[in-house]
């Protein structure tokens, strides 16, 4: 176990008897809370704080402890909690429980018998003749008490309180004190429990002419309190205390790494919203100073709201009055020194303001913590007293009692709000866990950022970036090499401003909720944001992101950098013409090509066959020098023989895409294979722009393109390039598919299908094939639609890979996957209205035209989709070509969780997502509902069987496999 795992923690505060009540007597219990465990995970929390479920009269929520070593009955038994430990640390979670050091409830047996004359537990609290003792020590909670000591006629004198009277100090002078609490806190830790937050810790002793607060008795105290689990447990058992304080007197309790692991970072917390309100960052920046220093082994734990008031005790008197005034202007609102209300009401309902304070929450440095209720925006009731306005029932459906309990109202413990914009009618995790803009989903998607980068903005340094617009906060996470960049927008009001970034020249911001890469940065770095906006960016090296963004298809670098070793030899005697030219033909020299053609082509995932043997049909030059040639091939595999157009070229530099083989004689080169190159689409694009006519031994070829010929264009995918609002598609595949393109798109009345301009036509007789087709676009940059869909993924999964797969996983996943939602319900209606339209134009069959390519018929140009080609002549089911479309979906799933952790257990549950959009978009469309829908699995699995052959790699290879499993075939 990691000693250090508190400052990886993400911390969720919680009362028992507010969460869930299991038995529905109208209090939560510990079976109820193991029943919402599963939720917790899925939240994205790793850390539970319990507050007080002891024995207790419940006259201050349970901190008057009654009995240390018992549960109160309303919460369970125990052997309950047991159950709820050993399956909160089954699901990895850690559990902090309060350990109450400075006081009792009038009602603990030791206070009880400490009242009576002579008794040896007199010595357990501290008592007095007089009130006159410690006087000038301010009363804490003075808007219910007017003195720290109450008379107790039994006992005849006046006993010592910090917090209320019925909750009595106890006598830290006394050992005995001091062991029996010791003796408490090993009860809990043999049980289990993985931490302690030490309540009210700095006030544990009394010393007269002192304000009684840190004093140094109490800081060696916690010493002695650290080093007694340590010595029992060793080291991963947390001490975390509640000193509010002004940073010179917090920071003591961390010792020399020999005091508590954590405390809270009281200084800080008012001052965010000090800071929001004000719209200058600089109380942040004055106590992220003033807070410096702390061990190295220790953390700070940040809050924005809990379950006390917003406490104002340590700020100044102008800063407090200022927080009243415009966070609780009514008077009702405060307490003591602070403001009752949660944070949604504090901050006016304001989304903006809500998601910026989570944003520096989850990212500042330290822990965070969340307040029950908060993450879904929860509400208070001011008006039932103290602080019991904001402990009210968690509210986990609009069902009656919030769904927190079937009890009858009556007799719930505390009320839910049932009034106003907060009611539980409007606020509950039912609504929001499947809506993807809620704020619970909200919080989940940013916890799951948060754990993805537990290191950096758990452990790792915070440095301030001097931006000179003071609204902005911004500042660098680092930890071992690994940075994380934060810029939040304080004003209520849009913002530029420039970040000094030019040490970081040459990286690439990529922005962490939608996983985009920026621009470079090449100096001071530009950026605006949003009201209240913020944006977290992870600084990575140019060559990663290009890395990352790789097609498909396409070799990594590393891998086409050098030459394969067992590269065959082609012996060539004469020119390069024998290899193609059948008058001219070196047979030896084109029985060594062919073989190494026919190797190379078993690689390409293009062909979807792996050819056994590979025959030449005919061949043209298209280039003299360097020399390159247009051939015609038929591959014999199989699964029977297919014909491939392909240009070849021999070059004496070995650079490029295609190599397969090395040229002996005859000047010596090295041949390539050009499906992958951009230069040979650029090459053809221009002699068909200039009229192409060519005659080899067999037929003519004939080609031209009456449109803007750009200077380079870009391969989207091998036979398919693009540039400059024009298009050219290479009929790699001979299977038919350009031709019938070619006749049926002029009569397809549908904006979205690119009718092609012109082409390039094999000719021999009456035998006329589509070589190749040109076409235009609207201007933008293309890609391929699998591309674009493997980019969609990619983002979709890298927001959900930290996120278990949970309760409320379907809102989460369909605000993570909006954008491939939207594309896959838009290619179904597209399909649908082909489908239609193929029926009108080539009549009724036996079934309808299939599409046959899946993605690879698409092309998207700034967001739009635009159909290039149509499959081989056939007919047959709809069916067949959803089953197509949901096969390169699948496929662009797993190969993009591949590239990421934890994003393999949502594929599946992504695909049924998407693959239930395709169909409902496509029978949307038509109006009808699909027929022989109980045969999709089987068509899914032979699909998947047939592609798996097609290229050995791991995507397919769990396509079958799910397939499999989804048939009861087997297979894993």
């Amino acid at each position: 176990m990691d000693p250090l795992w508190y400052k990886d923690a993400v911390i969720y505060q919680l009362h028992v008897r507010s969460f869930f009540d299991a038995n529905d007597d109208g209090y939560g219990d510990f079976e109820g809370l193991r029943q919402k465990l599963p939720y917790l995970e899925a939240l994205g929390v790793n850390t539970l704080w319990l507050m007080p479920f002891f024995q207790s009269p419940l006259r201050d929520d349970g901190y008057d402890i009654s009995d240390y070593y018992q549960i109160l009955p309303v919460h369970g038994s125990l052997e309950d909690f047991r159950r709820f430990l050993d399956e909160a640390h089954a699901r990895g979670m850690r559990v902090i429980i309060e350990l109450v050091l400075n006081h009792t409830s009038i009602d603990h047996p030791w206070f009880q018998e400490a009242r009576k004359p002579g008794s040896p537990m007199r010595d357990f609290y501290v008592w007095s003749d007089t009130p006159e003792r410690y006087k000038g020590v301010r009363v804490i909670f003075q808007d219910f008490e007017p003195s720290n000591w109450t008379f107790d006629p039994v006992a005849g004198a006046y006993y010592w309180h910090r917090f209320y009277h019925h909750q009595p100090d106890l006598n830290w002078d006394n050992p005995e004190v001091e062991k029996a609490m010791h003796q408490v806190m090993f009860f809990w830790a043999d049980m289990g429990v993985d931490g302690f937050r030490l309540d009210a810790i700095p006030y544990l002793y009394e010393r007269e002419g002192t304000n009684c607060e840190n004093l140094p008795e109490t800081i060696e105290a916690v010493k002695r309190l650290r080093k007694a689990l340590e010595e029992r447990y060793g080291p991963g058992k947390v001490l975390l205390a509640e000193a509010n304080m002004w940073p010179e007197e917090t920071l003591p309790y961390f010792g020399e790494g020999d005091g508590v692991h954590m405390a809270y970072n009281f200084p800080l917390m008012p001052r965010l919203f000090l800071a929001l309100r004000r719209e200058d960052r600089g109380p942040i920046e004055a106590m992220l100073q003033e807070t410096e220093g702390i061990p190295e082994s220790a953390q700070w734990a940040l809050f924005l709201r809990n379950h006390d008031e917003l406490t104002l005790e340590k700020v100044t008197e102008e800063e407090r009055e200022f927080l009243w005034e415009v966070y609780a202007p009514d008077p009702r609102y405060r307490i003591n020194l602070g403001i009752r209300r949660r944070l949604m009401p504090l901050l006016g309902g304001d989304r903006r303001r809500f998601e910026l304070l989570h944003a520096l929450l989850f990212t500042l440095k330290g822990s965070p913590i969340l307040y029950y209720g908060d993450e879904i925006g929860m509400g208070d009731n001011p008006f039932l007293g103290d602080r019991n306005g904001v402990r009210t029932p968690m509210q986990w459906s609009a069902d009656r009692n919030a769904g927190f309990s079937r009890a009858p109202y009556h007799r719930l413990f505390l009320p839910p709000v049932s009034e106003g914009p907060y009611s539980y009618h409007f606020v509950n995790v039912e609504a929001q866990q499947e809506n993807p803009h809620s704020l619970l989903n909200f919080v989940r998607r940013f916890l799951g950022i948060r754990n993805r980068y537990a290191r950096v903005l758990g452990r790792g340094s915070l440095r301030l970036l001097p931006v000179e617009n003071r609204r902005i906060l911004a500042y660098e996470r680092e930890y071992q090499g690994e940075k994380i960049l934060v810029v939040a927008n304080l004003s209520r009001y849009s913002q530029a401003f420039d970040l000094p970034l030019e040490e970081y020249e040459g990286l690439v911001p990529v922005e962490l909720f939608s996983q985009n890469p920026f621009p470079p940065v090449e100096g001071r770095y530009r950026l605006a944001l949003g009201p209240h906006g913020f944006m977290l960016f992870a600084l990575r090296p140019k060559q990663e992101i290009e890395r990352l963004y790789l097609p498909d298809w396409a070799a990594p670098e590393e891998e086409m950098a050098g030459i394969p070793q067992d590269l065959p030899t082609v012996p060539l005697s004469g020119g390069v013409e024998g290899l193609f030219i059948d008058t001219l033909v070196d047979e030896r020299a084109r029985a060594s090509f062919l073989s190494a053609l026919g190797r190379v082509l078993s690689e390409r995932s293009w062909l979807a066959s792996r050819p056994k043997q590979v025959g030449l049909k005919d061949a043209l030059r298209l280039q003299k020098e360097p020399p390159l040639y247009l051939t015609l091939l038929r591959l014999e595999g199989e699964g029977g023989s297919l014909e491939a157009f392909l240009p070849i070229a021999l070059r004496q530099d070995r650079e490029g895409p295609g190599l397969f083989a090395r040229v002996r004689g005859g000047g010596g080169g090295y041949l390539f294979e050009l499906s992958q190159d951009p230069g040979f689409y650029a090459l053809l694009l221009r002699r068909l722009a200039q009229g192409f006519e060519g005659r080899s031994l067999k037929a003519h070829y004939r080609g031209r393109h009456p449109g803007h010929v750009p200077e380079a264009l870009e391969l989207l995918r091998p036979g398919l390039a693009a540039g400059e609002g024009v298009w050219l598609q290479v009929g790699l595949i001979q299977d038919g598919g350009l031709d019938r393109t070619e006749r049926l798109f002029p009569h397809l009345s549908l904006p979205w299908v690119r009718r092609p301009v012109g082409g390039l036509y094999w000719e021999r007789g009456r035998e006329r094939r589509v070589l190749a087709l040109t076409g235009t676009f609207p201007s933008g940059q293309p890609q391929e639609a699998f591309a674009y869909t493997l980019r969609l993924a990619r983002e979709g999964l890298a927001r959900l890979q930290d996120h278990p797969v949970g309760e409320g996983a379907l809102g989460l996943m369909a605000d993570a996957l909006r954008e491939l939602e939207a594309l896959v319900r838009l290619l179904g209606v597209r399909l649908a209205l082909l489908h239609r339209a193929l029926q009108e134009v080539e009549g009724e069959g036996d079934g309808v035209p299939l599409l046959n390519r899946g993605l690879g018929a698409f092309v998207e140009v700034e967001g739009e989709v635009f159909l290039l080609a149509l499959g081989k002549e056939g007919r047959g089911l709809p069916l067949r070509d959803l089953a197509r479309l949901a096969y390169d979906l699948e496929r662009a799933l797993y190969l993009a969780a591949e590239e990421m952790e934890g994003a393999g257990p949502w594929v599946d549950l992504a695909a049924d997502f998407l693959e239930e959009a395709l169909f409902q978009a496509y029978q949307e469309a038509t109006q009808g509902a699909l027929e022989a829908l109980e045969g999709f699995p089987q068509l899914m699995l032979a699909l998947a069987q047939e592609q798996a052959l097609r290229e050995e790699k791991p995507s397919r290879q769990e396509v079958l496999k799910r397939w499999r499993r989804r048939t009861g075939e087997g297979g894993g």
